[in-house]
């Protein structure tokens, strides 16, 4: 697959759109830090991918101060009512716990991206929101890769009426060079350019916000708004190859199941020259399964849950983790692996193989890195749109698990889990690259065969980016094999003998945008910054 490939010397963006990208540099080249280009940035993809991000979702941000070298996360996932039942939620059919009202969290991305601002950024806030304010107004143009998502959900778009006026223009799915407006979004970005948070968790948004939910079944009410704030914490880090990989921690499981997973791989190298080989693909497909279980056991919105994931490091642990990988497939599907498994009934939800997210990264003149995921759960979120406000909510309580004494049950004022996985490497003290991709539950595995290729392997990230993706997928209760997905351009060769000679079966996916797409930033030796835009997406690096 093509990467389109950046290099500049003073600032670098990498996101889902040009116009996104290009709202980012220019603010690096007005004198803004990597904060205040991400606020840009992260506004800007609410309007120019509304399918996957924006004001109605969630944000997960990595940020590396290059003065002092700290690394911080910014958390603002989804957060359920404090009025929901749990068990009228558990009640709940199978297609309204997919969609709809009963599936909206209180979205976090607008208090996640202010708070990381008002933290760390340089510029005024209205200044840095402008942008997104006139992409609204004047309506962004729609990249080719763009359509697929809009046609893919055109039932979706046309069950609301709010959501089909905006993205279905004179009822038909937008084609790629037209532009699409949304003057009720940009309003509700002027509110909170300036009255910041309050602008939207407060006032006639967020009145409109409740109605709208509450005229249609939702428990979330007025405080439930109010009262969300968005955490600053430490992140999870790991050492793999000699390199620092810095993630995000729990509520969202995908950090923990990628660091974890790279833990489990440092001590060996599987055999061939990239990980695109048959001995290499089997060995770190069957570590992520166990992981990936592992995980599945400790990581959710529970106090403990880091604890518990610091635990699975153990040198013990690991060991027996990677024991049990290796082990024969009919042995290892007959372990506490399986026991863990999910269900179809048990499930996390619905958080699909290509569920809609957005990743970006920025990198400044000074050397500070944001790395950063938003998403809306799946495209276009619960498909409500309230009148007046230009907002798609978000789906992510289709992401709690409804099973007693899971970690990511669901319960009033929790936050589901995600498998979102921003990342930043740092080498020797210094910062190495950032990279992150959307994908639903695809997301953490290639992050793992990424960043094996490159750290382990020594490929180039333009070349790991590029290669054909694989991801080994969650075994359910009665598998009796383990089973991969792959690209429509994986050569066959590969795919059959990960069959006929280590026993998997193959789910190979014919869309390969589903696969997500890599966005990225490599500093240089010589301090060049290089930005990766996968093209799987309609991403585009930029710098100056």
């Amino acid at each position: 697959m093509v990467v389109q490939v950046a290099e500049a010397r003073h600032g670098m963006v990498a996101a889902g759109h040009p116009d996104a990208t290009a709202a980012g540099v220019a603010v690096l080249q007005a004198g803004g830090n990597a904060v205040d280009a991400a606020v840009a940035v992260s506004f800007a993809l609410g309007v120019t991918e509304p399918y996957g991000s924006g004001m109605g979702g969630k944000l997960s941000l990595v940020y590396r101060e290059a003065k002092t070298g700290r690394v911080m996360v910014v958390e603002a996932m989804d957060e359920a009512s404090h009025h929901l039942v749990p068990a009228e939620f558990r009640a709940l059919s199978t297609e309204q716990r997919k969609v709809g009202a009963q599936t909206v969290a209180v979205p976090g991305q607008v208090a996640g991206i202010l708070e990381a601002h008002r933290r760390w950024g340089s510029r005024p806030r209205a200044e840095l929101i402008a942008p997104a304010i006139k992409l609204a107004e004047s309506g962004f143009k729609v990249r080719p890769a763009q359509v697929i998502f809009f046609r893919a959900q055109q039932d979706k778009l046309t069950a609301n009426f709010e959501l089909g006026r905006i993205y279905l223009p004179r009822g038909k799915v937008p084609v790629a060079g037209s532009r699409v407006c949304n003057p009720d979004l940009a309003q509700t970005l002027r509110l909170v350019a300036e009255k910041g948070a309050d602008g939207f968790y407060k006032g006639p948004v967020a009145a409109a916000m409740v109605k709208a939910l509450r005229e249609a079944g939702s428990p979330l009410r007025a405080d439930d708004f109010a009262s969300y704030e968005a955490r600053v914490t430490e992140p999870l880090r790991v050492k793999f190859r000699g390199t620092e990989v810095f993630s995000v921690p729990p509520p969202v499981s995908g950090g923990g199941v990628f660091l974890l997973t790279l833990a489990a791989l440092d001590v060996e190298k599987p055999a061939g020259g990239s990980v695109l080989t048959p001995e290499a693909l089997d060995h770190l497909m069957r570590v992520f399964l166990e992981v990936d279980s592992a995980c599945r056991e400790v990581l959710g919105h529970q106090p403990a849950s880091r604890e518990k994931w610091q635990a699975l490091l153990g040198a013990d642990r690991v060991a027996a983790l990677r024991k049990q990988a290796l082990a024969p497939a009919t042995e290892a599907m007959r372990t506490t692996a399986l026991n863990s498994a999910v269900t179809d009934e048990q499930a996390d939800g619905f958080e699909a193989m290509a569920a809609e997210t957005t990743h970006f990264v920025v990198v400044d003149q000074a050397g500070d890195v944001v790395s950063a995921t938003q998403s809306q759960s799946n495209h276009f979120g619960s498909g409500i749109v309230p009148p007046g406000t230009g907002v798609v909510l978000n789906n992510s309580l289709s992401n709690f698990n409804r099973i007693s004494g899971n970690p990511n049950e669901v319960a009033p004022g929790k936050r589901p889990r995600s498998t979102i996985t921003p990342a930043v490497l740092v080498r020797d003290g210094r910062l190495l690259a950032a990279l992150g991709v959307p994908g639903g539950s695809r997301i953490p595995s290639a992050m793992v065969q990424v960043t094996v290729d490159y750290l382990m392997f020594g490929r180039s990230l333009e070349d790991a980016i590029g290669a054909p993706r694989f991801h080994a997928v969650s075994r359910k209760s009665g598998d009796s094999v383990n089973r991969f997905e792959t690209e429509k351009e994986t050569d066959y060769r590969l795919a059959d003998a990960l069959k006929t000679k280590f026993g998997w079966n193959d789910g190979t996916d014919s869309e390969t945008e589903s696969f997500g797409g890599f966005n990225a930033i490599e500093v240089m030796p010589d301090g060049r910054l290089r930005g990766y835009a996968d093209q799987r997406r309609s991403n585009t690096a930029m710098g100056y």
